[in-house]
């Protein structure tokens, strides 16, 4: 098996050349074609890749695609009713949002309940964070409302050299997005930095306003499957005083309805 010799994919089974193909860490190839069908990502790296059987990539594979599918069906019905900036755009009326990249056609529509929280980073250091069952908190947010907890010297809390917000996800291919802000050295008493505080804030408010409203909703889904699991066993008890079903057929029952 040298770097002049072909070998068969172990997915589709193609002869193909050594610049073609990966080299798996069971000792069988993949050629270029299968590997761009698996859609390495976050999620799924190369180094998963080499560690995979054929069956995990196949199975891979199949998933690739079908969000791939998905995904386009999400941008063909997407419409942004809030746009910050260029940076993120929400459609609440799909509760799907994006990070554009060039384009809404070459973008990533993500769901709302997909997100598990989010952070602001600033020079590495989180300022504020929120999410999903949390409010917001944090100290000081940017050279707007004071210096940053975290600051080690007077010049550290003078200039930003890299400004961004962290959103942690359930999305297997894309568990961590990032939306950088500032990715160079500005005053934070300067235009640009605090033209991105702004921007930076109106965003964080708006994930945190989704968070709250996902966990309301999350409430009353709660509430009313109690209520109806409660309707369900009155149901049965009139059914047992009227001598429709019996004892052990309602206790049967009134078991497998609180679950």
């Amino acid at each position: 098996m040298g770097l002049f010799t072909k070998e068969p994919c172990i997915v589709c089974e193609n002869i193909v050349d050594a610049l073609n193909r990966k080299k798996l860490n069971n000792g069988t190839f993949l050629c270029g074609n299968c590997i761009n069908k698996v859609g390495i990502c976050d999620g799924f790296s190369m180094g998963t890749l080499k560690n995979s059987s054929k069956e995990q990539i196949e199975e891979r594979i199949a998933y690739h695609e079908k969000d791939v599918k998905e995904n386009a069906e999400r941008i063909s019905k997407f419409n942004a009713t809030n746009k910050i900036n260029n940076n993120i755009w929400f459609d609440d009326d799909h509760k799907w949002f994006i990070i554009p990249q060039g384009g809404l056609d070459n973008s990533y529509v993500f769901k709302y309940d997909e997100i598990i929280n989010f952070e602001v980073l600033e020079d590495s250091i989180t300022v504020t964070k929120g999410g999903l069952g949390k409010a917001l908190v944090g100290g000081a947010i940017f050279g707007l409302a004071g210096a940053i907890v975290g600051g080690t010297s007077k010049r550290s809390n003078d200039v930003c050299n890299k400004l961004e917000i962290k959103i942690t996800t359930r999305n297997h291919d894309k568990p961590v997005i990032y939306i950088n802000l500032i990715d160079t050295e500005f005053k934070k008493n300067g235009w640009v930095y605090k033209t991105a505080s702004k921007i930076v804030q109106e965003i964080i408010s708006k994930l945190q306003i989704i968070m709250d409203e996902l966990e309301q909703e999350k409430v009353i889904n709660k509430e009313n499957s109690n209520t109806s699991v409660a309707d369900e066993i009155k149901k049965f008890k009139e059914l047992l005083d009227i001598g429709a079903i019996t004892q052990e057929e309602f206790d049967k029952k009134k078991k497998e309805l609180l679950g």
